[in-house]
Parts: C-alpha cells; structure tokens; sequence
C-alpha cells in the first residue's frame, strides 16, 4: 500500500508517510501494518478535509524546543535559501548552548538581551551581535506566522551600535608577499578579486557564460545585490581569464568550501593579517584617487553612497585646488568670470 513501509533493520513495525498542504513530509511511526494502513488513510483524508500538518498540530500543543525549531529553520534554509545556509547555521550555533534546551514559549525579551550581552562579553562585535539578532528574528518570526508563538521575542530587542570599519586594503609590498604564498589557483582567484573587486561568494558562483572577452566585460552570476551588474574588465583580468582552463560551468569549480580560511591563514604565516573582502577594498583603494565618487561608487558596486565614502580620503588641500580649477575654468580674461550654475541639494558629507 503506497505510503505504508518498513525501515531495515527496524523489525517487523510498519511506518506511514504522507505529504501535508504545507509541503512537509512526515512520517511516523505505527506498529502493526494493519494500523499503518489505517491510519494513513485517516492521514490522507485529514490532509484534503482540514489542510492537517503534524507539526503545526503538535506545536499547538506541546512548543518545541529552540533547538528543534532551529533544525526546521535549517531545513527551510536549504530548500529556500541554500546560499546563506552556513552563514544562518553558524550564528545559531552560538546560540544553542544559551536557548536550546529552552521551549520556544519560554524565551522572552529579556532571555535574548542575556544572550546577545554574553555575545559582547566573549568578544563579539557590534555588526557580528547584530548578524546573531536578525537569524534569531527571522527564525521566530516564521514560528509566529504559522502559529506557534504569539509574538516575535526579538522584535523588542534593541540593535546593538556597529563600529564603522575602516577598509584594510593591501600595500603593494603586502601583496607581492601574499601572493608569493598562494598557489596558483589561490593566486587566479586573488588577482581576479584585486582587479574586478569581485566578492568571494561571487568569484565561487561566477559562470562563463556571463564573461564575454571580447567584450571585457563580466555579468556577475550571483550579484549580493540580486539585480543585474556589469563590470568592466581590464587587460590583467582578460588575460587571467583566457589563460584559466575551462573545466567547468564556473570559473573555479575546484574552488574549497574553506577557502575563506585557509587564505586568511596564509596570510597571517606571511605576516599579512587581513581576510579575503581586504582584496575588494585594494581594488576600491586603488581606485579612488583616480576616478570621481560617482563613478567609484558604481565601480564598486554599492548601493548606499555612505559606504563609498569610506574609501574617500581626501585632505584639505585637495578640496583648495579643487575649487581654484573653477575659477581658472570660468575665467573668461576680461576681468569678470562667466555665470556659473550651481548644483542643486548638498554635497556628500566629507565632501562639503
């Protein structure tokens, strides 16, 4: 009878397995095979009469555990969103030693400020305690829409204040001495980063069907904007690029799930303490002094001008120079300079 099995090695008991409207597949546990096959019909008719779910039944009665809850958060994420998977299981990780064994019923507002402070007192920071605060959100505000808890916990946590993180980006020196440490795959991968400023969740998903060299340009597979971005590509990357073989869809289907770490750790043996992203902020540094903000900020490829800014070092003296131009551009030689329009709305802070 479909949906009615046995498990090997299990004995003689017979399992039932049935699909609810939510999509979830259950199984359970019976005994006998005539029981299975009763109560899975009971199951069938139940899932077209009252849309029955098991777990949404027995959360309503019995909440369960955050762990358990965690694990189903997991399971979500793979199914719906398997690129922020690791990240989604690390922070809550850290915190199943604090919420676990705790039903999620019993975690209130102040259980989670006794967390997250735990969090500080270990060392994390302010963006890391933050990261910890919108898992745990989410994960309880799923738990809230299918009914579960009443309210969402987290939503009455205060965010913790982020420090603004300089960009660490390399000196040439630093960068000849990295790259001498790397192999040459680690080295394709860092040159790619350092002359397109191609993050390294997107440098792993990037496919060759979006690099056009004839073009020199690159449509990045996997943006963390989620729109469509374009970038051009210089003479060192075009050259990279035609030298790698193409033994994949991706551009480094070898590429390791620890590559992130295994490069830091490079680095340090090189006496170079800096992460993969230092490369993203070498390719914008570089940049800067070259080009205007607007066009740097595109280059980059920010969405908030706040964060191009930070890239922006510009000393008093250059903003002197920079309005003495004008004068020498609207002199007209009689004397009197032409009438100049003036852009309208403020100039970018650091700018003024």
């Amino acid at each position: 009878m479909r949906g009615v099995f046995q498990k090997a090695g299990k004995g003689g008991t017979w399992w039932i397995r049935w699909t609810c409207p939510q999509g979830h597949r259950h199984e359970e546990k019976v005994g006998p095979k005539a029981a299975a096959q009763t109560l899975v019909e009971r199951r069938r008719v139940a899932v077209k009469v009252d849309g029955f779910c098991l777990t949404t039944h027995r959360t309503r009665d019995v909440p369960p555990l955050f762990s358990e809850a965690a694990k189903d958060y997991l399971a979500w994420a793979v199914r719906d969103r398997p690129r922020s998977v690791r990240f989604r299981q690390s922070h809550l990780a850290a915190a199943m030693p604090a919420l676990g064994p705790l039903t999620v019923a019993d975690i209130m507002p102040t259980r989670i400020e006794q967390y997250l402070a735990s969090r500080q007192h270990a060392g994390a920071t302010g963006a890391t305690i933050n990261r910890d605060r919108a898992v745990l959100s989410h994960l309880f505000g799923q738990l809230v829409a299918k009914g579960t808890i009443q309210t969402n916990p987290v939503a009455h946590v205060p965010r913790h204040r982020e420090a603004a993180e300089e960009p660490r980006p390399l000196t040439h020196d630093e960068e000849a001495r990295l790259l001498m440490a790397l192999d040459p795959t680690e080295t394709s991968i860092a040159q790619l980063a350092l002359n397109t400023g191609l993050r390294l969740g997107e440098i792993r998903s990037q496919a060759w069907r979006d690099v056009d060299l004839e073009a020199r340009a690159l449509t990045v597979t996997r943006p963390k904007s989620g729109q469509r971005e374009v970038i051009p590509l210089n003479l060192t990357a075009v050259d990279l690029l035609t030298r790698l073989p193409k033994d994949g869809p991706t551009l480094f289907p070898t590429m390791r799930a620890d590559f992130s770490r295994t490069f830091a750790k490079k680095a340090r043996a090189v006496k170079v303490p800096v992460t993969f992203h230092c490369l993203r902020d070498t390719f914008i540094s570089r940049l800067a002094p070259h080009v205007s903000g607007p066009v740097l900020m595109q280059l980059a490829r920010h969405r908030d001008w706040r964060t191009t800014r930070r890239y922006l070092k510009i000393e008093g003296q250059h903003l002197r120079e920079a309005v003495e131009k004008l004068v020498e551009a609207d002199y007209d030689g009689s004397g009197t300079g032409r009438d100049v329009p003036v852009p309208a709305g403020p100039l970018p802070r650091g700018l003024d």
